[in-house]
């Protein structure tokens, strides 16, 4: 059995605010990965991305990812390029549930991506993003959640399509 939630989706999706909700419900810990690579480095995630490059983010990420799936009892909220290697997905699905957030484009825009160094906010750097990444995230997705309500329902809807899946 699964004892883990993986959230993954675009920057924006809304992983994080449905990911504590989740959490919340289920009596589960949040898990943020960005926050525990923030944490581990001692600089936040544009400075990591300024000083070592999305390559030295993306090892970095690989570390947390692994470190995150050795534990059990979390809702797990990744980056959205979490799916750009294929080792973080099958170390986070081998003990979490990963569920896609789908947002669209537009919705994704109308968020605060500040802070997002990859997308700041651009539609259409953030349309690149996603046609770059949306076959990966439907690819490893178990469960697919549209992302277009208020957080609590898409976590409430989130919990009724994992009833009978899932056993908390």
């Amino acid at each position: 059995m699964k004892e883990n939630l993986v959230l993954i989706g675009m920057p924006g999706s809304g992983k994080t605010s449905v990911g504590k909700i989740l959490a919340e419900r289920l009596g589960f810990v949040f898990a943020d990965l960005d926050e525990e690579i923030a944490k581990a480095a001692g600089r936040s995630i544009p400075e990591i991305f300024a000083e070592e490059g999305e390559e030295g983010f993306r090892k970095r990420e690989t570390a947390c990812a692994r470190e995150a799936a050795s534990r059990t009892g979390q809702v797990i909220a990744t980056g959205g390029g979490i799916i750009l290697r294929k080792e973080n997905m099958e170390a986070l699905s081998a003990s979490g549930t990963v569920i896609f957030l789908d947002r669209t484009v537009e919705e994704i825009c109308g968020s605060d991506l500040s802070g997002r160094p990859l997308i700041a906010g651009d539609l259409s750097r953030v349309q690149a993003l996603y046609d770059q990444r949306i076959g990966l995230y439907r690819q490893y997705a178990e469960v697919t959640a549209g992302s277009h309500a208020a957080p609590a329902e898409v976590a409430e809807s989130i919990i009724a399509l994992l009833k009978g899946d899932f056993h908390g």
